[in-house]
Formats: structure tokens, sequence, C-alpha cells
């Protein structure tokens, strides 16, 4: 009787640990400070201007609590007036309230303010769709003025015709009206912003729908023409761009030269860019000189770009001067929450998630680093190094680095430690994205409407000697109107001169 007893104890026992094991981690934790989704909002509901002044008045305190570094560019007593401002602007508005789009723009321009590239408001698609058909010309800005890169209507707007005016209103006055919506620092950059949301404010600030008729210059002479839209399904086909990392040769000489462009820093399959670089850098190990083009690298995740970089080092390389996490309530929840979902994802039990010695079991340095922080104090980390990894082949070749104003975030990363361990000669033009700036944004949701916030929680000081400048180039290369419009690649061409050069001097 008793052993029965005892096979019966054990089932149970057995049957209680499968519980807590499979069932006992509970339901998937959910990201703190998001209570609904964007697109299940009704784009065109309205808010009302006492909630709209609220979510002001919370972003504010949000700001100062959790931003890394809020007020580098702006002192906090200005952006508090900005505040005030834009609140008694919406107390002046004569409706009770306001439509999604124009409470974006409120919030927008507050976010803005503070010039930080990581600071802003998220326009969602379902804000985007109530627009209509889009607005189908693609802009190129240069030296101030809007030019047509591409017409992907009927018109036929030729390429770089500058545009005069849409449904008579100049383009002067579309930008300078707009740039207050813009939340970055360097002039180029401000461009390269006006660039990408040029559509979105021409048809949801401006309220100008198609068609449009649209006045523009070539050859001297003006022309009005009137412009269709197209649908939102269509704009994204007809602007896809090829964003996968890849080969190609070029000849100088008797040289072959190899030219690894890779578009941005992340990507949906990390395995196949891991190969595909181990492929690269082993097919080309022993050539003399290879090309990287970041030139139209948006950025992503740096350690993408570590992954490259450590195809060039052999001993630890410093990576930054400053990596502070400033700790605030909300950020610290969402550490929490990254935190769990380990636990969540390794089917731990939810029973033993607060037992202290899973810490040792389950240990990430950051994440702990942060939970151990006081709050309102800084996670701080000097002298950031990265260990290369020994088993990569290296490159002992002379290596050019192609960069422009395109080149932003991670990018930024990657060419700021290129230059400072001197692995090479960077050609073009000054970076978009700065030496020093904010990073590893969270999203907060605003607590009486849909806007989602990004705030960037962490001061990022990169090596170099201009924290507000870009990451210079050792060879500037500059562009004129002619060129742009000739289609050359000015910055390929310097480096082939200078390939050129380097083969005639040791055959000398």
């Amino acid at each position: 009787m008793k052993k029965i007893i005892g096979i019966v104890a054990l089932a149970v026992l057995a049957v209680l640990v499968g519980v807590v094991f499979v069932v006992g981690r509970g339901p998937k934790p959910q990201y703190p400070y998001i209570h609904s989704g964007p697109e299940k909002s009704d784009p065109k509901s309205l808010i009302e201007k006492h909630n709209l002044i609220k979510d002001i008045n919370y972003y504010v305190a949000l700001i100062d609590s959790a931003h890394g570094d809020p007020y580098r560019q702006v002192p906090k007593e200005s952006f508090i007036e900005k505040a005030e401002e834009l609140k008694d602007l919406i107390r002046l508005l004569q409706d009770d309230k306001i439509s999604l789009i124009r409470c974006y723009y409120y919030l927008q321009e507050l976010a803005a303010f503070l010039q930080d590239e990581h600071t802003s408001i998220i326009f969602s698609d379902n804000l985007r769709k109530t627009a209509g058909k889009r607005f189908p010309l693609i802009i190129r800005i240069f030296k101030e003025k809007v030019y047509v890169l591409e017409d992907l209507s009927q018109a036929a707007i030729p390429q770089y015709a500058e545009l005069i005016s849409i449904d008579n209103k100049p383009l002067k006055e579309i930008m300078s009206e707009t740039r207050k919506f813009v939340n970055v620092t360097l002039p180029h950059y401000k461009w390269q912003i006006a660039e990408r949301n040029f559509d979105k404010w021409l048809q949801t600030y401006f309220n100008l729908r198609p068609p449009w008729n649209v006045t523009y210059r070539t050859d001297n002479k003006e022309k009005t023409v009137e412009v269709a839209g197209i649908s939102s399904e269509e704009f994204p086909e007809k602007t896809k761009k090829d964003e996968l990392y890849s080969e190609s040769l070029f000849r100088v000489g008797v040289e072959t030269i190899p030219l690894l462009e890779i578009p941005k820093f992340f990507y949906p399959d990390r395995s196949a860019y891991n190969k595909f670089m181990d492929d690269f850098f082993q097919k080309y190990k022993d050539k003399s000189y290879m090309v990287i083009d970041l030139r139209h690298n948006p950025g992503g995740d740096g350690r993408w770009g570590r992954f490259v970089l450590d195809y060039f080092m052999e001993s630890p390389y410093l990576t930054s001067l400053r990596f502070d996490f400033k700790i605030s309530k909300v950020f610290s929840d969402i550490v929490w929450y990254y935190k769990h979902m380990t636990y969540y994802n390794k089917k731990i039990p939810r029973l033993l998630w607060w037992l202290p010695w899973l810490k040792s079991i389950e240990d990430d340095y950051w994440l702990d680093k942060v939970l151990q922080a006081k709050i309102g104090e800084y996670a701080e980390e000097h002298s950031t190094y990265h260990d290369p990894d020994p088993n990569k082949v290296k490159f002992k070749g002379k290596t050019y680095l192609l960069v422009s104003h395109y080149t932003n975030s991670a990018a930024v990363v990657f060419s700021a430690i290129f230059k400072h361990q001197k692995l090479g000669t960077i050609v073009g033009q000054e970076t978009g994205g700065r030496e020093t700036f904010t990073s590893d944004p969270i999203t907060i949701q605003m607590p009486n409407s849909p806007f989602r916030a990004v705030i960037p929680v962490a001061i990022l000081a990169l090596p170099g000697k201009n924290p507000d400048r870009g990451v210079l180039p050792d060879i500037e290369v500059e562009y004129t109107f002619e060129d742009y419009i000739s289609n050359r690649d000015l910055d390929l061409e310097k480096v082939k001169t200078l390939i050129h050069k380097d083969i005639s001097e040791d055959s000398n």
C-alpha cells in the first residue's frame, strides 16, 4: 500500500512540476506604456483640447525624467516656454475638439524643438491613409532649392526640374513653414528629413490634396501641369529600393578592387548577413585595396557594423568614449519587461522570476546594470572596448570608406570607429548624424491619445574630436548640380584616382 501511495505521490509531483514548468510561465509579458495600437484608432476621430494639453504636460515631464540628454541643444526653460506657447495656441482654437492629424503636428513641433534626431512622435500609417492618394514626386534638395528626382505619375515632369509652387503655394513657403517639425541640428541633415517627409507635410499639414497644380522650371522656362496622385499600395512598389548588401568589382590599371555596399545595418536574417561577410572577406583577403560604401546607410544596429569592423582588427578597439543610460521609472519598467521576456522565451516558470539566484544564471550585463542604478541617476560606462573575433580573416590591404550626408546613426558609429582606428581613408561628405548623440530610444504612448513618443534614454559619445559635427571625411568631395544631372559618382572617381596614384608610386 505504501508503495502505491509513493508512486501516486511521485506521479502527482511530476504533474505539478510539469504544470509549473509548462503552464507556470503564464501569459506573455506585455510591453508597458502602450495601451492601444495606433492602427486600431479611428484616424478621423477628434481629441478634446484639454486632453491634448494634458498630453503635452505629460510629454514635458516624460522628456525631463526619461530622455538621456534633453537639453543639450536648447535650455530647459526654452523647452518649457515652447510647450506653454503651444498650449496657449490650442486654447485659442474655436473648436473644443481637434483632429488627430492636427494633434500630431502640435506634439511633433514640441518634440522637434529639442533638435535631437532620435526624439520624435510617430506618424502612424493609419493617419497617412487619411490623405488619400500619394503625392508622386520624389524630391532632392540641393542648395536650398527643391528638384524633382523622379516623377511616378503620368505628368512626365523632367528629372531635376526645379519645383516653384504647388497649388499656388510657393516651395519656399512650404519648406520654411515645415522646418519646425525637423528634429535634427546639422543643416544637410535637415534637408534630408525634409526630402523624406515632403509628401506627408504637403498632404496632411497643408491639406493639399490630389490632383495638384505643379509649377516647375526647366531650361529657364516655367510650366504648370496637373499631377494626379498614386495609390498607397502603388507608392511603395514604385519607390522600393534594393537594400540588400552586395559586392561588385571595378578595375584600376591591373588591379581588380572589391566594393562592399551595405545599405543598412539590420536585416531579417542575421546568419545570411554573417555568411555573406565571411565569404566576402575570405574571397578578397589578399587584395591590395577594398572599398566599403555606406553612403546610403541610415543606420540600424551597431553590432552589425562591428561584425564588419572585426575583419580589420586583431586587438580590442575603442567603440565609445561614453555610453550612459539615464534611469527613470518608465525605462526601468521597460528593462524589466525585456528581462521577463528573456525568462518567458526560455520557458522559465513565472514563480521563479523573482528568485535572486536566477539573476546569476540569466546574466545580462547592461540590463542588470540599469536595474541596479537609482532613478534619476545614470548607468555609466566610459571608454567601452570591443573584442574582435580572432577567428575571422583579417584584411591587410588599403581600405576606402565612402560616406555622405545620408550616412546616419549606426553607420555613423561605424565611420567614427573606422576613422579613430585609422583603418583607411574616408571619402565623401560629412555624415548626417553627429559623433555624440542620444541613442537607444524607448516608445511611450500618450495617456490621452494614440500617439507614441520616441525617446532616447542613452548618451553615446563616439571616438572623435567633433561631438557636434558628423564624421568628417579625410577627403571631402563636393558635387555641383551638373554632377547630379550627369549621374556622376565623384566619390568613387576620387577613390579610383587615389588608387591609381598609389599604384603608380609603388611601381616607381
